[in-house]
């Protein structure tokens, strides 16, 4: 794919702007392969993603990936500086920006600073005061759409070629796979603890009816409903009714062994 906002410089006189040497690719299947030669936390794994895009794009001087949330909110993940962060935070206020148009076109975003002066003027000027001109900002491919944008900030007027672009995306669709099983791994953790939680929960709803059946002598059917009860009349989650019944006998039992102890005491 080419840049959405190619370099107007560029043309047949200057194709070897477009040309990656053999060299470049080398190093470029190395870094990947790098990546997954062990196996790291995923925002640590982003991290040295951004820095190896850093290191094989000439004109590219910071890094750092954002993901876009179910709300539609966006969050920086992974930096190669911190000054990333600062940057990233303007587009998030303004709503406007590089990483933010890549992610909302679902397209590459390369601009140089008479072209992104022109597109966004005030995310621009703040970018400048921290020594940023040009950008170029990837989106990170999902099934639903993009998982966020992997962003490059160069100082230079006129930063990042068509090589550039295609280098990049490489490391963009590796940055995808990572998030998403970062994300489908989360997801299954969520859910056992979930199962885990709901396998607690009907314990103890169990305990609680087994003592409304004792006390108000009553069959489950019937105890199960005085809790669903409760439960909606004090706007309380049933699983915290149930666990109030049970503090409730123990606590009376406890109160009852102490009254028999005192009584043996004073016999």
């Amino acid at each position: 794919m080419m840049p959405q906002y190619p370099d107007r410089n560029i043309g047949i006189a200057s194709s070897t702007r477009y040309f990656t040497s053999p060299s470049k690719l080398d190093a470029t299947s190395e870094a990947l392969s790098s990546l997954y030669s062990h196996l790291d936390p995923p925002t640590h794994f982003l991290d040295q993603l951004c820095k190896h895009a850093v290191n094989l794009a000439d004109d590219a001087h910071m890094a750092g990936i954002t993901a876009t949330e179910s709300d539609s909110t966006h969050r920086t993940i992974a930096t190669t500086d911190r000054l990333v962060h600062s940057v990233d935070a303007i587009q998030f206020k303004l709503r406007t920006g590089p990483a933010l148009a890549s992610a909302n076109s679902i397209s590459v975003v390369h601009a140089h600073s008479d072209e992104a002066s022109s597109r966004w003027p005030h995310f621009f000027s703040a970018a400048r005061t921290f020594g940023i001109s040009s950008f170029l900002s990837v989106p990170l491919p999902g099934h639903d759409g993009p998982l966020g944008t992997l962003n490059l900030y160069s100082r230079n007027n006129r930063g990042f070629t068509a090589a550039d672009v295609a280098l990049v995306q490489l490391f963009a669709i590796t940055a995808a796979y990572a998030l998403r099983n970062s994300q489908c791994l989360a997801l299954i953790g969520k859910r056992a603890a979930d199962l885990e939680l709901a396998l607690e929960s009907r314990g103890i709803i169990e305990q609680a009816k087994g003592i409304i059946m004792g006390t108000r002598h009553v069959d489950a059917d019937h105890a199960f409903s005085i809790l669903i009860q409760e439960s909606q009349k004090s706007n309380i989650k049933l699983r915290v009714i149930a666990q109030q019944h049970i503090a409730a006998t123990v606590g009376a039992g406890h109160a009852g062994t102490e009254i028999l102890d005192s009584r043996s005491a004073d016999n």
